[in-house]
């Protein structure tokens, strides 16, 4: 059905409640899956921290926490640029976040 020569907006995965008009549609559902990994990097890299005994690698894997949360930050604000209102389940807080 067409709305007045539009046609009717589509509805995304994002929100199953709102639909999205062609402004909207700038989202590529790679960005989730950015996040995602870059979480899942995060917590690898505080796994290996815990482990690490050299002070070389320690320092190492001080400076890719820092890269890691420097990427998310810019992640996140890109997913607020575009407006997109998804909930990572599992998201961990990271307090040194503003």
């Amino acid at each position: 059905m067409m709305y007045a020569g539009h046609e009717k907006p589509r509805r995304t995965l994002l929100s199953s409640r709102l639909a999205r008009d062609a402004e909207h549609e700038r989202y590529h559902p790679e960005l989730e899956e950015e996040i995602r990994e870059c979480l899942y990097c995060l917590r690898r890299n505080a796994m290996m921290f815990n482990l690490e005994t050299d002070p070389d690698l320690v320092e190492q894997r001080i400076y890719e926490r820092q890269a890691l949360l420097a990427r998310y930050r810019y992640l996140l604000a890109r997913a607020k640029e575009l407006g997109v209102h998804t909930v990572l389940t599992g998201a961990p807080a990271f307090p040194e976040l503003p």
